[in-house]
């Protein structure tokens, strides 16, 4: 397909700041942190079947940009962290040419609140080996430390004791095709779609209904999470990949999915298939964060007391 157009007029870029300094009063020491992830600014009511969002409705949203061209999706985990998917580096990783844009509404018109990082360093792990295989999750390092603002906000992460029961509805997000190799219009408006969660045994009958004597079978792995509709007409699709299905547990949003895979785009006995993420909680807090991995641990320690999600 022919490359997106590079987006137009970015807001300031990226904030440089220095590693913080845990000697430092704890008032200065949280206030980048004054928001607890997951809880958007703005309240808004939320509609069913892939719609358009509107300005700071999802502001941990990443769109992963190789040589200005969207890419991939991710979700903002803290203020220099992006999670996404393994699979969107799988062959290519020449930093200079990613960059992350972070608040963008619309991706042809970003606007000031959007801002774009380049990339210090990917990590992918080291289970994934291909194109549906498990490990399809990987963490993309700003090269500078964000502000957050209206527009930019992290979401949670659930910790590996929270579970997503079957039929619990979640939303995916993303500026992919609106079908199979078709380009989402212009001004690529930041799309929104309900999904339920679906039984990773019934997933897995689904992915083996009309096979025939197809190959390869595609099997459910126990760190994929499976959602959508068995009828179809309604799924993530190529350019959502890494991005978010995010599900609300208790009064905040918890980062439940990374879209990874699927049999085409919402067809039939075929639901998207999603990166587990209580799959990862050790794999992420145990990666080199730099002087970050210090100051998550006493956020945690500081947030709410809550096993529903925690900070990195």
């Amino acid at each position: 397909p022919t490359p997106e157009p590079k987006p137009k007029a970015l807001g300031p870029a990226c904030l440089p700041t220095p590693c913080l300094n845990l000697a430092e009063p704890e008032s200065d020491l949280l206030s980048p942190f004054s928001a607890v992830c997951g809880q958007p600014r703005l309240n808004l009511n939320r509609l069913v079947k892939g719609q358009d969002t509107v300005p700071g409705e999802f502001p941990w949203q990443a769109s992963i940009q190789w040589g200005g061209a969207h890419m991939c999706g991710g979700s903002l985990i803290n203020d220099e962290w992006v999670v996404t998917a393994a699979h969107c580096f799988f062959q290519v990783q020449n930093l200079t040419q990613y960059r992350v844009v972070l608040g963008a509404h619309q991706l042809l018109k970003p606007g000031p609140n959007a801002c774009a990082c380049p990339v210090q360093r990917i990590i992918t792990n080291p289970r994934y080996a291909g194109q549906t295989t498990s490990g399809d999750i990987a963490l993309v390092q700003l090269g500078q430390r964000l502000n957050f603002t209206d527009y930019i906000l992290p979401i949670c992460l659930p910790d590996a004791s929270v579970h997503f029961p079957p039929g619990k509805v979640c939303w995916v997000t993303g500026w992919g095709h609106v079908r199979s190799w078709v380009d989402l219009p212009s001004p690529q408006t930041l799309q929104k779609l309900q999904v339920p969660i679906i039984d990773s045994k019934k997933c897995r009958i689904l992915y083996l209904t009309n096979m025939q004597n197809r190959l390869p079978h595609r099997n459910i792995q126990d760190d994929m999470i499976c959602a959508g509709y068995a009828e179809g007409m309604r799924d993530a699709c190529h350019g959502d990949s890494g991005g978010p299905m995010a599900c609300i547990v208790g009064d905040v949003w918890v980062l439940a999915g990374i879209v990874s895979w699927g049999e085409g785009c919402a067809i039939k006995n075929r639901p998207g298939v999603y990166s587990r993420l209580t799959s990862y909680q050790s794999w992420i807090r145990e990666e080199e964060l730099g002087c970050f991995s210090t100051l998550g641990a006493h956020l945690r320690a500081t947030s709410r007391g809550s096993r529903a999600f925690y900070v990195v």
